[in-house]
């Protein structure tokens, strides 16, 4: 069973409302994982005493042998039906047990779970019935189970109890002196013969499983147990009916939810991994290939940062409808967890090339599909998806194996910009390898604080003065040297290390900041240090509170720290953005918009949102002198800039004829090459120190 959390509550909470003693234990290392108030009730053992124990070691085994002999048939069979033991209650007394085990899987861990029925009342009943006529009569009349007696020659029903009549809805006068047959109890007659030989060859039944029809018709499950009495000098049946139709309805709900999504009610992995194994094996002998579809629904998190989780769920369920429009009955849809679903194509017949344009076909109708627009809740939504394919037996004869390629195939897709399909190659793999190389190295860098700033002077040319710097990401490898962060930071998003190395940044800079004005290197009021924050550390609910902590530890003005955030992430959850550029405005931090025009800015924002800066992406500015396309842009931001009043520098300045057309348009703040690239600490410090020197001189 491989649940997301609210998967495992509700399985736990099935668990506990089981009506029969149960109990669920580990199979890693046999430790007790929960037990039911029924286990408690029957047993007198309590929770605390029970749980996280060896199961071994339970006080409630009379003989661990047996216990032996139960798990040898558990491993045998994968479940045992009916085990009759005596096991030890609280109190010292023995109790006999009629016991279920089936072994399932609960957040992907094995487990076995136990079901306890006691016995004791039946048994009872029995020997009562054994010891004394009048005693039997009065205990099958008032007994709590419905039971009928009958004639052992003829089948015919001599008696029924209370019990029974409130059962099945009929009087005694409506079934006594009729066989079962004449009644019309059986759903299903043809299993009554094999049911009868079983009883007649051992004497008795137990809880034997069976489908009978009430007075009005309503089918009831039952488990029924008969043995034969001596009743007066007849010989007789007494059979009882145990009405076990809300047990099995849980029962079947546990299991569908061992093998089901939650909230999509897709097969999950561990389903389709028992149906991938199962088709490997039937296109083995029939000569037929299968297609694994291991989907993503692109920026999904956005979704649910924006509009809510609830919003999210109602997008995965409705896109786990589509694809299962779009699909034959034969193939499957399944849904791993977060946003991304498989879908198994099977019984592809042809060549290489021709299974893969089959694969490709249903691949891009799916995408298609998946990408229409939708209406969640009031909110028009248009989602993007990558798609990766491996094919079986073309590419693997695994379920993890076509499992691993098709989301490799996937990785890159993603890599390339989303929203796309691609084919599994091995070469892919090799790529995978290698970018799971380079995310443990970036641990490994982490933990050995390899990483390092480097610091870009920001120019205002009219003066010729040093005011801001922008602190840029460096990874000191040990044999590689200095690496640029274009290598790597994809991988920091992703892997979500961004987040220690983001605070990292933070951090130094301030305490950079704190030591240029300690040194008089700069002054605090007329010099910023601008530092990349990225979507996943802006999102952090303790953002804020985490820089002004670094401020405060470093006891800097917080005029001299600006964060620079991309036009994307104004446009994630806009409402949260608002609040804590608000709250760090007040402070006094400022912002500036990174690589402005290439994202999808909307003027509405901009005018809502404190933004003291923008920057002017060196895409635009790179061709700005001979690309009449670039130099409108570039022409159309500072406009636009001055009408909001916001400051600006250019990026990438390069060449002195770029930075002559820029102050044409009256924008003389740039960085870039033209200066200086950018340069270590040390290094920084001796430009501003010559720059100034430079000043004083004039």
């Amino acid at each position: 069973m491989n649940y997301e959390s609210a998967g495992k509550d509700q399985f736990l909470a099935l668990f506990q409302r089981l009506p029969v003693a149960g109990i669920l234990v580990q199979v890693s290392d046999n430790n007790v994982l929960a037990i039911n108030p029924a286990f408690e009730h029957l047993f007198g053992w309590k929770s605390e005493q029970v749980v996280n124990h060896p199961s071994g070691q339970l006080p409630v085994w009379l003989d661990t042998q047996q216990r032996k002999h139960l798990l040898e048939a558990l491993a045998r069979d994968g479940s045992v039906q009916q085990f009759e033991s005596r096991f030890r209650c609280h109190d010292g007394k023995l109790k006999p047990c009629l016991v279920y085990i089936e072994q399932l899987e609960v957040n992907g861990e094995l487990c076995r779970l136990s079901m306890v029925h006691d016995m004791s009342e039946r048994i009872a009943a029995e020997q009562a019935l054994r010891d004394s006529e009048a005693k039997f009569t009065a205990l099958f009349r008032d007994a709590p189970e419905p039971y009928a007696l009958f004639d052992k020659r003829t089948a015919r029903v001599l008696e029924v109890n209370k019990r029974f009549t409130e059962l099945f809805g009929y009087k005694p006068v409506d079934v006594i002196g009729k066989t079962a047959l004449q009644i019309g109890l059986w759903v299903d007659p043809s299993k009554r013969p094999a049911i009868i030989n079983q009883l007649l060859k051992d004497g008795y039944l137990r809880n034997q499983s069976a489908e009978l029809y009430t007075a009005s018709k309503h089918i009831i499950e039952c488990e029924v147990s008969s043995s034969f009495v001596k009743y007066g000098n007849k010989s007789q049946t007494l059979t009882s009916f145990k009405d076990v139709t809300e047990q099995k309805r849980i029962e079947a709900q546990v299991k569908h939810l061992a093998y089901h999504d939650a909230l999509t009610d897709l097969p999950n992995r561990l389903l389709l991994n028992d149906r991938i194994e199962q088709h490997l094996g039937l296109g083995e002998r029939h000569g037929l290939s299968c297609a694994l579809l291991f989907f993503d629904l692109d920026h999904f998190k956005h979704i649910n940062d924006s509009l809510g989780h609830s919003n999210g769920d109602a997008v995965l369920q409705e896109v786990s409808q589509r694809l299962l429009s779009q699909v034959r009955k034969s193939d499957t849809v399944a849904r791993l967890g977060g946003d991304e679903f498989v879908v198994f194509l099977t019984g592809l017949s042809g060549d290489l090339d021709q299974v893969t344009e089959q694969a490709r076909t249903s691949a891009e109708k799916l995408l298609a599909s998946v990408a229409a627009p939708m209406q969640i809740q009031g909110h028009n939504l248009q989602l993007g998806c990558s798609i990766g394919i491996a094919l079986a037996p073309a590419h693997c004869n695994s379920a993890e194996d076509l499992l691993k390629y098709a989301d490799t195939a996937l990785y890159g897709v993603k890599a390339n910009g989303r929203n796309a399909i691609a084919l599994f190659e091995p070469h892919m793999q090799v790529i995978a390898s290698q970018r799971l190389q380079l995310e443990t190295e970036l641990r490994e860098a982490q933990q050995r604080q390899q990483f390092t700033l480097h610091y870009q002077a920001q120019i205002d040319a009219r003066a010729q003065r040093i005011i801001g710097a922008e602190a840029l990401l460096r990874w000191q490898h040990p044999t590689k040297g200095i690496i640029n962060p274009g290598l790597f930071m994809p991988v920091l998003e992703d892997s979500g290390m961004i987040l220690e190395v983001g605070h990292w940044v933070l951090r130094e800079s301030c305490r950079v900041i704190a030591s240029l004005i300690q040194t008089h290197a700069v002054d605090p009021d007329q010099f910023s240090l601008s530092i990349n924050i990225s979507p996943r550390q802006f999102r952090q609910s303790d953002f804020v509170q985490q820089v002004a902590a670094a401020v405060s530890d470093q006891g800097i003005p917080a005029q001299c720290l600006k964060l620079e955030i991309t036009e994307s992430m104004m446009l994630q959850n806009i409402n949260d953005t608002v609040a804590k550029m608000h709250q760090l405005r007040a402070m006094g931090i400022h912002f500036a918009i990174d690589d402005f025009g290439t994202g999808y800015s909307s003027l509405s924002y901009l005018k809502r949102l404190p933004v003291d800066l923008l920057k002017i992406d060196q895409s635009f500015i790179r061709d700005c002198t001979h690309d009449s396309n670039d130099a409108e842009i570039v022409r159309a931001i500072i406009a636009m800039a001055r009408s909001l009043k916001l400051e600006l520098i250019a990026e990438g300045v390069e060449t002195p004829e770029q930075l002559g057309f820029l102050q044409q348009l009256d924008c003389h703040a740039y960085q870039g090459y033209l200066f200086s690239p950018a340069v270590p600490e040390q290094a920084f410090v001796q430009q501003l120190q010559s720059m100034g020197e430079s000043m004083g001189s004039e």
